[in-house]
């Protein structure tokens, strides 16, 4: 990292920082709506469906805002709102300010991951930009591995510690935006108005076309620690189901660690849409692995080829919306593309209705038809990327 500018090397830690301070809250989230507001499970997840949903949308104009106001002010924006955040989430006693403490902090954390994407492309030459963005997810990957255990180890002394010290952390990570220049823009390319952005967008079949792949994929891998455990706790004895599930998430965790970054080395514009290919056969090979395995090894590997097909697929999507987007128009296509986190909203109704209604391994097989849509759609989409003249 040491050959990066300064500003992709602050981002690179801010970005550390922000997946530590969501990710030791995540784990104490359910526990904080159920002791202070009295709400079910069932409920908890339509209350976070509804601030993931809001946000999502939300993230589709915090785009457009990015195309035309200066990137570094924004990502400071989002980490001040995500510390406010967490700490009006240790003083939210009612369910109204709940949600709006729960849409503030998922807003702001789809602005800063549309921002740091747009960063990442405008102060990047074309060849750099998969290396960084696959060592951005591994750094963030190591966040999402330490942050829960920590925030569980806190929680054990303190319930509310871990959310006070993730707004701390993340108001801290501001003083690291503010030490790096302004974003030099070219104002005469800003986008005219948000319904001019929306019929671009509109107008654009490729992005829709690859967006709509990318949504059926997010069903199989945006929230796929949530099915998997729906899938333990049907199958096993919940201490069972544990020991299962701690193994195959260290597994995941460790292989993103070890082989993320490099894996982003070998990812060429030129041959993106096979990349996708090969990622999308390594998810279904990956979903059959899981209706096969009967231990505690079988389920490792299958986890192991799994992630293979995550670690491919991630930087695909950002590569791929960087090929397509106009210049002044990157943070709008970031995040239109991001509309596919619908997809894991999805994922826990189609998973949840599958495992109730029919043969639960076949929650497996339908995960895998949809992948196998969704990969097809990208793969179609990739031509105009095959084409692109600056590749």
């Amino acid at each position: 990292m040491a050959t990066y500018s300064l500003v992709i090397r602050r981002l690179m830690i801010c970005s550390v920082t922000i997946v530590v301070s969501r990710a030791m809250t995540s784990p104490l989230l359910a526990l904080l709506l159920s002791t202070r507001l009295g709400l079910n499970q069932q409920d908890i997840g339509l209350l976070m469906g509804i601030a993931v949903f809001i946000a999502t949308l939300l993230g589709l104009y915090g785009g457009y805002i990015i195309d035309r106001l200066e990137k570094r002010k924004l990502l400071i924006l989002a980490m001040l709102s995500s510390a406010i955040g967490f700490l009006l989430l240790t003083f939210a006693s009612n369910l109204y300010l709940t949600t709006l403490t729960l849409v503030i902090t998922e807003a702001a954390s789809a602005l800063f991951l549309i921002g740091s994407k747009a960063i990442i492309s405008e102060n990047l030459p074309v060849g750099d930009r998969a290396k960084v963005f696959s060592l951005r997810y591994t750094l963030t990957n190591v966040g999402y591995a330490t942050g829960p255990m920590v925030g569980v180890v806190i929680a054990g002394h303190m319930q509310l510690a871990p959310f006070l010290i993730a707004s701390a952390i993340a108001f801290g990570s501001v003083f690291l935006m503010i030490g790096i220049p302004p974003t030099q823009r070219d104002d005469s390319h800003r986008p005219l108005s948000f319904v001019s952005t929306l019929r671009t967008l509109r107008s654009d079949r490729t992005l829709i076309l690859f967006t709509s792949g990318s949504l059926l994929s997010t069903i199989v891998h945006g929230r796929y620690t949530l099915y998997l455990s729906q899938f333990l706790l049907v199958a096993y004895k919940p201490a069972e189901a544990l020991k299962i599930l701690s193994a195959v998430l260290a597994c995941n965790a460790m292989t993103v660690i070890a082989m993320q970054y490099q894996i982003g080395r070998f990812l060429k514009r030129e041959q993106l849409r096979y990349w996708i290919v090969l990622g999308t056969l390594l998810f279904m090979l990956g979903l059959i692995g899981f209706s096969l395995a009967d231990s505690l090894l079988t389920w490792c590997l299958a986890m192991f080829v799994f992630t293979l097909g995550e670690m491919i697929i991630y930087p695909s999507e950002f590569l791929f919306i960087d090929t397509i987007a106009p210049d002044a128009l990157r943070g709008s296509y970031y995040g239109a593309q991001n509309l596919a986190a619908f997809g894991g909203a999805m994922s826990p109704v189609i998973c949840g209705y599958l495992l109730i209604n029919a043969a639960p391994t076949s929650m497996f097989y339908a995960l895998g038809a949809l992948t196998a849509l969704g990969g097809t759609l990208c793969f179609l989409s990739g031509r105009r990327v095959a084409a692109s003249p600056h590749i």
